[in-house]
């Protein structure tokens, strides 16, 4: 806080979300190269076109890559597919 006490407290959080991902390949979770590919499809929207250099995916702090069978299940909305993206 500033000497003369105007100065607004500010208040911090962590927000994590999750986006389901396909791939017509099967990748290893936790290589580099495997990480890179499915982060570059959440870089994506959901009609299929990159994301602008200031979207919140392209300047991510960290990460966490899992397989869908132990958290998504077969009931969950893909957020992204391979064949979605648009080139």
């Amino acid at each position: 806080m500033s000497d003369n006490g105007n100065e607004q407290k500010k208040y911090r959080y962590l927000v994590t979300m999750r986006w389901y991902v396909e791939t017509d390949e099967e990748l290893v979770a936790g290589a580099t190269e495997t990480d890179e590919k499915l982060l570059d499809m959440v870089r994506h929207q959901s009609n299929g076109k990159p994301c602008l250099p200031d979207c919140p995916t392209r300047n991510i702090e960290g990460y966490g890559i899992l397989d869908y069978h132990y958290f998504m299940g077969d009931n969950k909305t893909v957020y992204m597919s391979t064949d979605k993206i648009k080139n």
